[in-house]
This record gives structure tokens, sequence and C-alpha cells, in this order.
């Protein structure tokens, strides 16, 4: 019975949620930002058609802020990229011998579940008028990486959404 708690602890703990960070400007007036728009040299370092669906789903994840686009932006936002593989699940065996005269150790960890695509996103609102940065949001999760088109779509969505989840900032 001990065995299979450890088990079961081990499995949640290495279920990792991802990971949100949030930095902004506490003197910027965040009232007055209503409009957008993507700096021109955006380079997220993935195929032409992954750039295309990261961006439009940051901008519908912006727009659904009550934000406009627009070529007089108030903000500029850029995003910046990150991908590497990484295992997705392992569980740590280890056997040992505690003894008076000997003493053996073997450890290990077996993958469960392969490989999984990491991505860490930053996103950065600059004040179009100061060039000012006043909002940065990191996020960091995993993407399997054999799903669907629509599956990449509803992934990126919903990590833009919980991105931008404390934007504008609670003073």
């Amino acid at each position: 019975m001990k065995h299979i708690k450890l088990i079961v602890l081990v499995v949640f703990l290495g279920c990792a949620t991802p990971k949100i960070l949030y930095d902004y400007d506490n003197q910027a007036d965040f009232s007055q930002y209503k409009t957008f728009q993507f700096y021109d040299d955006i380079l997220l370092n993935i195929n032409e058609i992954e750039a295309k669906r990261v961006l439009a789903q940051l901008e519908k994840s912006i727009v659904e802020k009550s934000f406009e686009l627009s070529d007089d932006p108030a903000i500029l936002v850029d995003v910046k990229l990150n991908q590497f593989e990484a295992p997705r699940n392992s569980v740590g065996i280890g056997f040992g011998n505690y003894g008076r005269h000997s003493g053996i150790n073997i450890g290990g960890q077996v993958p469960i579940n392969g490989y999984a695509l990491t991505n860490q996103f930053t996103v950065d609102f600059v004040d179009a008028k100061t060039d000012n940065l006043i909002w940065r949001g990191y996020y960091e999760g995993n993407f399997q990486t054999n799903i669907t088109i629509i599956e990449k779509e509803q992934l990126l969505a919903e990590a833009f959404q919980k991105l931008l989840s404390k934007y504008p900032p609670k003073k």
C-alpha cells in the first residue's frame, strides 16, 4: 500500500501545470490603452505556417481583452517563442541495499509518455508613444507533438488566454 501511494504521488508531481509569470510598470495607466499592433520584425524561429497560427491566436486573445487592431496603436505587441523537446513524465526507480558491510544503489527513470514540446512565450506590451515596456507576460507549457491543427490552435488559444488573464493588472 505504501508503494502505491508513493507511485501516485510521483505521477501527480510529474504532471506539471503551465508556468505563468507577469510583470508591469506600476506607473502606467492601463485604461488609456485600447488599440494595438504587432511589431513588424517579430521572428519566432518556427515555420511560417506555425508563426501565422501563433500570431493569429495571440491577436484573437488580445481582441477578447477589448482591444482593437489599429494602424495608429496605443501599444505595440512583441512576442518571443522558445521551443524544446523534454520528457513528459517519468517515474524514478531505485534499488538499494542498506547493510553493515555492503551497499549497492541502482537508479534510473522510466519515461511514461515519451516527449512533449515545451513552448515558452514572452509577450511584451510597449507604449507606442514612449517606447517603454508597460507589461510582460511569460508562459511555459507542454504541447503534444502529434496532434491535429485544430488541437494546436486550441492549445495556443488556451495558452494566450491564460497568459492574458492578468491583464490589465490590478494595482
